[in-house]
């Protein structure tokens, strides 16, 4: 990912310009060194979400992307290859984009989801979807709950947006610990509690 941290780093100047942003509780995501599998969930209000949380974090993150993105080669090798999303099949089935989290994790790296599965057209929190506590459940991976707040919940040219992580919740805390048994409604209803406490923050 040499390329896309470089990429992410020049432009950041720029990408601040035009939407500057601000980061709080960066603390709680563990360092390189750490070896706490880690997942970042954070709600969804715009189509650049994924280049905030990859811009206020140090370490890369690894998306799903919806999988019509991937049907443009170039697209596909940029996103993909250079970024490391990966697709996603929405409403098919398809356990792939599963086995995949789960291996991202599972070798240390970051993985981001949406917790809610698409974005929010009203910029209301919906409910969650069972992916993320689903992959967490499978690798022991530690949540930590994003919030990205903006005026109205609508990201615009030269206006604040505010991302504030929260800290990381545990698969006891998430009931998640029992990887056989897990209690995926409980995990999601708690995540998108924690969500929604962070949006009450003031910035």
């Amino acid at each position: 990912m040499r390329l896309a941290r470089f990429l992410l780093t020049f432009f950041k100047p720029l990408f601040w310009l035009l939407f500057p942003y601000t980061v709080k509780g960066k603390d709680h995501v563990p360092s390189q060194d750490d070896p706490t599998p880690i997942m970042v969930c954070p709600n969804h209000i715009s189509n650049i979400d994924p280049v905030f949380l990859l811009m206020a974090m140090k370490r890369h993150v690894y998306y799903m992307a919806k999988a019509e993105l991937f049907q443009n080669p170039l697209a596909a090798w940029f996103v993909g290859k250079k970024f490391g999303a990966f697709p996603v099949k929405r409403g098919t089935g398809d356990t792939s984009a599963i086995d995949t989290s789960e291996k991202i994790v599972k070798s240390g790296k970051v993985l981001g989801i949406f917790p809610e599965g698409t974005r929010s057209k009203d910029g209301k929190l919906g409910r969650a979807k069972s992916g993320a506590a689903l992959v967490a459940s499978q690798t022991g991976a530690h949540i930590i709950p994003v919030a990205i707040k903006a005026k109205g919940q609508k990201v615009r040219l030269f206006r604040r947006t505010t991302l504030i992580f929260g800290e990381p919740l545990s698969p006891q805390e998430l009931h998640l610990d029992d990887p056989e048994h897990p209690d995926l409604r409980y995990a999601a209803r708690l995540l998108m509690e924690r969500i929604a406490q962070l949006m009450e923050e003031k910035n």
